[in-house]
């Protein structure tokens, strides 16, 4: 039975965004959030192996920070959220939780992340787990835009 929803998170805003959005849908629906953080030292050291520890060690840090601010989102709306992590490239571990878990019945991430470039509408992480939403994940994905990209957006059009 489907009963779980993926918020996969990165610090950036819009899956902060993502997560709060996610949060409502959940306690509505009476589904059970699960945040996943993905540490992609590769991503981050893959040609500089003297570092590659110190990397890792910086991005597990800061996964513990950016999901204890997922779980106070939870809080604030009465939601427990469940903190995961996994290691290796964003989408392919997000795509295969998904195909490992047969509880998730929805997957709600940001649109873009923190590797995302300037004008960019969607961000590659989010663009590769929709292609595979279309072929092959069992469930469908929300992808939610970033409210401080739509108020710089905004403020752009009105100066």
């Amino acid at each position: 039975m489907s009963s779980k929803i993926l918020i996969p998170v990165d610090g950036s805003e819009a899956a902060l965004d993502a997560a709060r959005f996610a949060v409502r849908l959940a306690a509505g629906l009476g589904l059970e959030p699960v945040a996943l953080w993905v540490v992609d030292v590769d991503h981050y050291a893959s040609e500089f192996e003297a570092v590659r520890e110190t990397v890792a060690s910086e991005l597990e840090t800061n996964a513990e920070k950016i999901l204890g601010q997922v779980r106070r989102i939870g809080e604030e709306s009465g939601v427990s959220i469940q903190a995961l992590v996994r290691h290796g490239d964003s989408s392919r571990e997000i795509i295969r939780f998904v195909q490992e878990t047969p509880e998730v019945a929805l997957v709600v991430m940001g649109a873009s992340g923190r590797r995302r470039l300037g004008r960019q509408m969607i961000g590659s992480t989010a663009e590769r787990v929709v292609r595979e939403a279309a072929r092959d994940l069992p469930c469908p994905v929300i992808v939610v835009p970033c409210r401080a990209s739509q108020r710089q957006a905004a403020a752009g059009a009105v100066a």
